[in-house]
């Protein structure tokens, strides 16, 4: 039986859309493990790598590709053997574009390059009749916004590093990458529940808090990029740090080497790129507002986030809760385990102060389309979080 396309599955020409994607490594090889695990881990004995160094090339990857095109990351779990992630495809985002704000992010996707395969600067007459080519900033625009550009550009990126620490050739993933339609907030939230608690039904990790490449990491500020050079690339100092460094003309910008072997790229903490979750009502509270009723002011106090009324407070609740009831053959919590504020050791208000004080401070808040499509808040989540 032919396998469907993917633009019978997917609204692909809607103005926005959510989506969940997985992407499985070859043979169920642990690709994306540590290496020195020999044929389990698909990883070169003997390699010289940093701890999860593969696993910090994929979110650095996410992070580039998140600032240049029209695609949001709402969650992601960075597995041994696959890669969950929760898209939101924005093609009203790139039609706001101009035309110079195209071919910035296109070149900066696809760099031009000099006679030694090193990115330089387009001239002045490049820029000039890039600009006047209606059909060339169509198509830049279209793959700006599209779904399978996104995935190809970071499973290909992602297989061409592994292959290079390896120093061998051949297939990382397991064919193409597998999508589902998310259709409503409930379907949201249960996806972003599944993908954030990945590794703690997987064994990987004791309370799903103390996941490590997952998005839930990120929202509580425990991802840490590793390495020395793991800043804010934005950060002059860092710059000229690696400026001082030096660069090799097969070495990806960002990421440096080592006598020791290659060092993980520098990022910043995933918290910081990802759509943040709607802190609005948490925000009025302690203004000491009363909570707003009518739908399109909740929608207007919502842009930019996740979804109307989805905070973070809400969202533990709610992971907390599956994680307790996750089905016989997984992890999960037991009866008497302490709720995950306690086990994280702060308040439930103190929580909700930093989201807001950091949504604030990194402009995310007010400043991007609403979420996809007419999402309806079931009464359910309402009763967690009023909880």
């Amino acid at each position: 039986m032919a396998r469907r396309t993917r633009s019978c599955l997917l609204p692909l020409g809607a103005p926005r859309f959510l989506v969940h994607c997985v992407a499985r490594c070859t043979r169920q090889l642990h690709m994306l493990a540590d290496a020195g695990g020999g044929a389990a881990s698909g990883g070169a004995a003997g390699c010289c790598e940093p701890a999860g160094l593969r696993k910090e090339i994929l979110l650095a990857r996410l992070e580039e590709l998140v600032g240049v095109m029209a695609v949001e990351v709402i969650a992601f779990a960075v597995m041994d053997n696959h890669v969950h992630l929760v898209l939101r495809v924005s093609r009203a985002e790139a039609q706001r574009w101009s035309d110079e704000q195209v071919l910035q992010r296109w070149w900066r996707l696809h760099p031009l390059r000099d006679g030694y395969n090193r990115p330089r600067e387009a001239a002045e007459e490049e820029v000039a009749s890039a600009l006047a080519d209606a059909a060339f900033l169509a198509g830049c625009r279209e793959k700006l916004a599209s779904l399978s550009k996104f995935m190809q550009c970071f499973s290909q990126h992602a297989a061409e590093r592994i292959n290079k620490l390896e120093e061998t050739g051949g297939p990382v993933w397991a064919g193409r990458f597998k999508s589902v339609l998310v259709k409503d907030l409930e379907q949201l939230v249960a996806t972003m529940v599944y993908v954030d608690l990945n590794p703690f039904a997987a064994g990987v990790c004791e309370t799903p808090e103390d996941g490590r490449h997952t998005s839930l990491a990120g929202r509580l500020g425990r991802d840490e990029p590793c390495g020395a050079e793991a800043a804010d690339p934005a950060d002059p100092a860092a710059t000229r740090r690696s400026g001082r460094s030096g660069r090799s003309a097969d070495r990806e910008p960002g990421e440096a080497a080592t006598p020791d072997g290659p060092r993980p790229p520098r990022r910043r903490p995933s918290g910081r790129w990802l759509r943040p979750l709607d802190e609005s009502l948490e925000r009025q509270r302690r203004r000491g507002h009363r909570p707003l009723a009518d739908g399109e002011a909740v929608r207007a106090a919502s842009v930019g986030t996740v979804a109307a009324g989805l905070s973070l407070r809400a969202y533990l609740r709610v992971l907390d809760a599956v994680a307790r009831k996750l089905r016989k053959g997984k992890r999960r919590l037991a009866a008497g385990t302490a709720g995950v504020f306690e086990r994280l050791g702060l308040e439930a208000d103190a929580v909700a102060g930093r989201v807001l004080a950091l949504a604030q401070r990194d402009g995310l808040l007010g400043t991007q389309p609403v979420a996809a499509g007419p999402l309806r808040r079931p009464r359910r989540l309402g009763q967690v979080a009023a909880s």
